[in-house]
């Protein structure tokens, strides 16, 4: 049996498990009858979803991964976050943009798909979401979300005087 089809009926067996907590069994019938979805038709929506690839990907080189994002340890000051744009053939151009705090804090310029940030240390650990785009967003100093992004990953830079 693939993984899709595996995939496909854990779905499915979640909807019936799901359908089992009602107490009215007429509702559930109901509802199969109104969707006219048969487990078929389920388990093949989800082999599409399975198929999708973002139109550009993101790396992160360099930090220690956590669950948390990238972390990053200043070096005489200054934290490097370096990053890797993947772009899917169609794509044209890629945008790269650090947010903090829900505002564009920087746009790295992109060469061969590559950038580099670079932020000094603060008394503080500050923290970054860093991403990319297949279109030109915002400007630095606008409000973001970064859930607008193609992809997006959160960095920390710590700092050695909160150790």
């Amino acid at each position: 049996m693939t993984y899709k089809k595996m995939v496909g009926l854990l779905a499915v067996s979640s909807f019936a498990l799901a359908a089992c907590e009602s107490d009215d069994v007429s509702d559930v019938k109901e509802n199969a009858e109104e969707t006219g979805d048969s487990a078929s038709d389920v388990i093949d929506g989800i082999d599409s979803d399975l198929d999708y690839t973002s139109s550009v990907g993101l790396e992160i080189i360099g930090g220690n991964w956590s669950p948390d994002g990238y972390t990053f340890t200043p070096t005489d000051g200054e934290a490097t976050v370096n990053g890797k744009a993947t772009p899917q053939d169609d794509v044209e151009k890629v945008y790269a943009f650090v947010i903090e705090d829900g505002i564009v804090f920087e746009k790295p310029e992109l060469t061969e798909n590559e950038f580099t940030f670079t932020v000094s240390e603060t008394d503080a650990e500050q923290n970054f979401e860093i991403g990319v785009s297949d279109e030109d967003l915002w400007e630095i100093g606008d409000e973001a979300d970064s859930e607008e992004l193609v992809r997006h990953e959160d960095v920390i830079i710590e700092s050695s005087q909160a150790e």
